[in-house]
């Protein structure tokens, strides 16, 4: 399993999944991908929903104020 990281601040919807869903197809299964992300729709709702809908597990935690890390794990 490896870790990949994309640094997504500054970008808002709906580039923010378009990259995120761009960076998944580039990885392995079992990978992990690490998204930092400054958007809050983007961060609170639109990738953890999309990831969950097609069936990758997504861990989100704020890493500090108006900033949020997603841990995706392509599966």
């Amino acid at each position: 399993m490896t870790e990949h990281k994309i640094d997504i601040t500054g970008k808002i919807c709906p580039f923010c999944l378009l990259l995120v869903k761009k960076k998944l197809a580039k990885i392995d299964e079992g990978d992990n991908l690490i998204v930092t992300c400054d958007h809050p729709p983007a961060a609170i709702d639109t990738i953890p929903y999309a990831m969950k809908k097609i069936g990758y597990p997504v861990e989100s935690k704020k890493i500090e104020s108006g900033v949020w890390e997603l841990k995706i794990t392509k599966s």
